[in-house]
């Protein structure tokens, strides 16, 4: 079930050129993204919009499915949410896309947790090493079958990461972010 959890993030957004001229470090490019609402049900996810997020993104990116590397998934608890979302990306990119949450971490920030969840997934990708579903043994029946990262997590170089938030109302965000070199 969800646990509420507390927390805060911030990423700082800022053009490539200025940027160097300044000599920042740059953890990662942000490639795409896609935002929508379906405003139907104020705790009801809707798997099509969630689903259409994620493609808008892709598009956004200009990126094929098979390009993705990792997704941190919204991944609330809640058997309505993680089943709507399962099965939206699993539409969208079969069960081929290894994804885990840190919600299991860390409980829901709230309105923290998008840019809490965009940081750690870009550190992940930065590090090579993807954070299991910790206390994660046996998928629902009812979810996708995707590739959920279990046990000891999962090393990988990967360029690119998805972070999904499907928010109270019926918000729905995807980011990607491209490793920087």
């Amino acid at each position: 079930g969800l646990v509420i959890g507390e927390g805060a993030g911030t990423l700082i957004l800022e053009e490539y050129e200025h940027a160097v001229a300044r000599g920042a470090k740059i953890y990662a490019e942000v490639a795409g993204y896609g935002t929508n609402t379906d405003g139907t049900h104020i705790t009801q996810p809707n798997k099509s919009t969630m689903r259409r997020a994620m493609e808008l993104a892709l598009e956004s990116a200009g990126i094929k499915p098979e390009q993705m590397g990792y997704m941190n998934t919204h991944g609330t608890a809640t058997v309505a949410g993680d089943v709507a979302e399962s099965h939206a990306t699993y539409e969208v990119f079969g069960g081929k896309v290894p994804v885990s949450t840190i919600k299991n971490y860390i409980g829901h920030t709230l309105g923290a947790c998008g840019a809490i969840e965009a940081w750690t997934s870009i550190n992940m990708m930065r590090e090579g090493w993807f954070a299991p579903n910790i206390n994660l043994t046996e998928v629902d029946p009812n979810c996708a079958p995707l590739d959920y990262i279990m046990g000891d997590g999962r090393e990988a170089k990967v360029d690119y990461i998805m972070s999904n938030n499907f928010a109270f109302g019926g918000i729905n965000t995807s980011l990607i972010f491209k490793r920087f070199s």
